[in-house]
C-alpha cells in the first residue's frame, strides 16, 4: 500500500510539473501614451491626462478605495487601467486618461493594494510542529506540496515568495516550474542553506572554516540559486555562530557575482551579520539599539513575527521590531511559512503583529508589498506605479485603518489576468 501511494504521489507531481512546462506567452512592452497636442491661443482647456495609446486591449477595474503603504490614507473612489500585463495606471477616477475600447471590471466597495510579498518562506514546507522533519519529505512530495502552498498563497494575496532554504534543489525547480505560470506566484529561492556545523539544521550544508564557508556559498551560486542565506547564529537568544571577518569574506564574494545575503538570526549573530555587510537580517529575534544603528541605510529587517507568537516569544521579540523601526531601519515582511509554525495563507497575521509592534498600518503595508519587491529586486513589484507589473489585490475593508482587511481577500490579478 505504501509503495502504490509513493507512486501515485509521484506521478501526480510529475503531471503538475508537466503542466508547468506549458508557457504563457510573453507579455508585450506597455505601450508608451498618445501625445495630447496643445491647445491653441484662443483655446481654453483644463489640464488632462492623454488618452492611452491604442495597442492590446485594455483593462479598467473600479473600485472604492487604493491603498499602496505610500500615504497614511486610502485614495478613494479609484480606477486602474490594465495593458499587457502591466499598470498604466492606478489613482482617482477623475484623474483616469481617457482609455478606449477598454473592458470594465466594476469591484464595488473593494480596496486595491499592491501584490503582496513574503519575504521569507519555504514553499515545499508543510508548516506546523514537525515542519523540520516534513522538510526532508520524498521529492514527489515536495514538488506537489509546493504547487498546493502555492494555491493558498494567491488566494491570500501572495504573489511572490524569497524561499530561503530547501533540501535536493527543491525550490530551484519549483521555481523554475512556476516561472512561465501566470496563475502561481513569483519564486526566488536559495536553495541550500548553511550553517555552523553541528549548530544549525542537519539538512542545512555543514561548515567549519571561513574557507568552507566560502566554498559552500559559492557552490550554491553555481547551483543556481539566487541568493545565499547563512545562519549566523541559531535559535532565540544564541551566540554568533561566525565571527565578522568570517562572514565578511563571503558576504563580498557574493556580492562580487550579483546576488545578495540573508543571514538567519534568532539570537545575538544579527550584529555580527549587519558589520559583515548582509543584505537582509532574517527574524531579527534579538535587535538592540546598537545593532538597530549598524543595520540602519544597509540591512533589510525580514520580521517572522507569526513564528515568535507561535513559540511563546512575542513579547521577547517586540522590542527588537521597535528598536529597528525607531533606528529608521527598512522593514519587510516574512512569515516562515512551511519552515516554522506558520503555514501558508496566514500572511496577514505577520501585518496585524507588526503594527502591534508599533509600524502603523500603512508602514506595514509598505513592508508586506513595496519594499518586499525591493528586497527581491524586482523593479516595481508589491508597488501600483505605472509600468510595473500588474500585479494586483482587492480586498474587503480599508487595511489602513483596519489592518485585518488584508485576510479578506475578494480578488486577485496576476500579470493582468484575474486568477481569484
Amino acid at each position: 500500500m505504501t509503495s502504490r501511494r509513493a507512486l501515485l504521489r509521484a506521478a501526480g507531481a510529475g503531471a503538475l510539473l508537466a503542466a508547468c512546462d506549458r508557457a504563457l506567452p510573453a507579455a508585450s512592452p506597455v505601450p508608451s501614451r498618445a501625445t495630447v497636442a496643445p491647445p491653441t491661443p484662443t483655446a481654453i482647456a483644463e489640464p488632462s491626462a492623454p488618452p492611452i495609446a491604442p495597442g492590446p486591449r485594455a483593462i479598467r477595474i473600479d473600485a472604492a478605495r487604493l491603498a499602496d503603504g505610500r500615504s497614511a490614507s486610502a485614495v478613494r473612489t479609484v480606477s486602474v487601467v490594465l495593458r499587457a500585463g502591466r499598470i498604466v495606471y492606478a489613482g482617482p477616477r477623475d484623474g483616469m486618461p481617457d482609455v478606449r475600447d477598454a473592458d470594465v471590471v466594476d469591484l464595488g466597495q473593494l480596496t486595491v493594494v499592491p501584490a503582496m510579498i513574503d519575504c521569507h518562506a519555504h514553499i515545499t514546507g508543510t508548516g506546523g510542529s514537525d515542519a523540520h522533519a516534513r522538510l526532508q519529505d520524498p521529492d514527489a512530495v515536495l514538488l506537489e506540496r509546493a504547487f498546493a502552498n502555492a494555491r493558498v498563497a494567491v488566494r491570500a494575496g501572495v504573489l511572490a515568495i524569497r524561499d530561503l532554504g530547501a533540501v535536493r534543489t527543491a525550490n530551484v525547480r519549483v521555481r523554475d516550474a512556476f516561472r512561465p505560470r501566470a496563475d502561481m506566484p513569483y519564486i526566488v529561492a536559495a536553495r541550500r542553506r548553511i550553517g555552523r556545523r553541528g549548530r544549525y539544521v542537519p539538512f542545512a550544508v555543514q561548515v567549519d572554516s571561513a574557507d568552507e564557508l566560502h566554498a559552500a556559498a559559492m557552490a550554491q551560486l553555481d547551483a543556481g540559486a539566487d541568493l545565499v542565506k547563512i545562519a549566523s547564529d541559531g535559535a532565540t537568544g544564541s551566540a554568533a555562530h561566525f565571527t565578522v571577518s568570517e562572514l565578511k569574506r563571503t558576504v563580498d564574494a557574493v556580492h562580487a557575482h550579483g546576488k545578495k545575503v540573508a543571514a538567519h538570526s534568532q539570537g545575538l549573530g544579527a550584529r555580527v551579520a549587519a558589520e559583515a555587510g548582509v543584505d537582509t537580517v532574517e527574524h531579527g529575534f534579538v535587535i538592540d539599539a546598537a545593532t538597530a544603528t549598524a543595520m540602519r541605510g544597509r540591512v533589510t529587517l525580514v520580521t517572522s513575527l507569526s513564528v515568535a507568537l507561535a513559540f511563546g516569544e512575542l513579547d521577547i521579540v517586540l522590542p527588537s521590531i521597535r528598536a529597528a523601526r525607531d533606528a529608521g531601519v527598512r522593514i519587510a515582511t516574512g512569515t516562515d511559512a512551511g519552515g516554522g509554525p506558520p503555514r501558508f495563507g496566514e500572511f496577514a497575521t505577520e501585518v496585524e503583529l507588526l503594527v502591534r509592534a508599533g509600524l502603523r498600518p500603512h508602514e506595514a503595508l509598505a513592508s508586506a508589498t513595496r519594499v518586499g519587491g525591493e528586497v527581491l529586486g524586482v523593479d516595481g513589484l508589491g508597488t501600483l506605479d505605472a509600468g510595473a507589473p500588474a500585479d494586483l489585490v482587492f480586498v474587503d475593508g480599508d487595511p489602513l485603518s483596519d489592518p485585518s482587511a488584508l485576510r479578506r481577500v475578494h480578488t486577485v490579478y496576476r500579470a493582468g489576468a484575474r486568477i481569484v
